[in-house]
């Protein structure tokens, strides 16, 4: 049975807009996209009966609100390793391979239904809800949304550009110690900074190295993108190859290392960070001993 919240509305000087006072009213409903959402799908009453954006309301009207608006999630087993969780959030390590979200099946969302612990806040989502993404065959961080405020707040944090992201990954050829590339993707603007960690020598590809990368922006295949513009393709990267040769069957060398944000409740920065892959580690050590 879907969950049902009550309000009575106060404190009104003069009659206004229903659309302009239920954020107020309802923590799930913080956004104004999501209050027209949530009245459009008509899941708000008003008195007892169904309520409109365009309604006007006044002090002593009863507001009913009725579920989260989210779709049910399909429980998916498969082993989601949670690195950070408490009543806001949950952050796990994505394997490679699995989307975040979206329209199917194999996604993390439903790998952590009925895995993450049950929120206890008044605006707790029913399921954890993501609040990025990583490209699939991407590895890392990943942190989701445990309540409709978090998610509100996490998702500014993000638009606004106060969340550091790290990556790590491993590329053909060296790398220069450190730089910033700036080049447009499908038009929007698009940055990057990196940072070689290592380098080494390798018989096929003359040389790999272990890149720290950090991205400004948040475009769509960014990293990839950026990196084979610069002439250093990600090691296993076939759909930006063109044609170059790479490993193939080990998967993609990128892995999502690090977030720092403020935490949406007590607002302290915080940094939660993985280890490199140890397959990362493994491949430079392998290409240097062949060389």
């Amino acid at each position: 049975m879907s969950k049902k919240s009550e309000h009575t509305v106060s404190g009104l000087d003069l009659a206004i807009r229903l659309v302009d006072y239920i954020g107020s009213a309802f923590e799930l409903l913080g956004s104004k996209s999501a209050a027209k959402k949530a009245l459009t799908g008509g899941r708000v009453q008003l008195n007892g009966k169904r309520a409109y954006a365009s309604d006007f309301i006044e002090n002593g009207d009863r507001l009913t609100l009725t579920g989260d608006g989210m779709s049910k999630a399909k429980a998916y087993d498969m082993e989601m390793p949670i690195v950070h969780e408490d009543d806001h959030l949950i952050i796990v390590n994505k394997p490679a391979g699995i989307a975040v979200n979206g329209n199917r099946y194999k996604t993390v969302e439903n790998a952590l239904v009925g895995v993450a612990r049950k929120s206890n806040l008044r605006d707790a989502l029913h399921r954890p809800v993501a609040t990025h993404r990583l490209d699939v065959p991407t590895r890392g961080l990943v942190m989701l949304a445990k309540n409709k405020s978090s998610l509100i707040k996490i998702g500014r944090q993000f638009q606004e550009g106060n969340i550091h992201k790290e990556y790590h990954a491993v590329v053909h050829g060296k790398v220069k110690e450190k730089g910033i590339i700036k080049i447009p993707i499908e038009s929007k603007h698009a940055t990057s900074e990196y940072e070689r960690v290592e380098v080494v020598p390798s018989r096929v590809f003359k040389n790999l190295s272990l890149v720290k990368l950090m991205p400004i922006t948040g475009r769509t295949h960014q990293l990839r993108i950026h990196m084979q513009a610069e002439g250093h393709l990600i090691l296993g990267d076939k759909e930006y190859a063109n044609g170059q040769k790479t490993i193939l069957g080990k998967g993609l060398f990128l892995c999502s290392t690090q977030l720092v944000f403020n935490h949406p409740d007590t607002f302290k920065r915080t940094k939660i960070s993985i280890e490199i892959p140890s397959k990362f580690l493994k491949v430079l050590q392998r290409e240097k001993s062949r060389f």
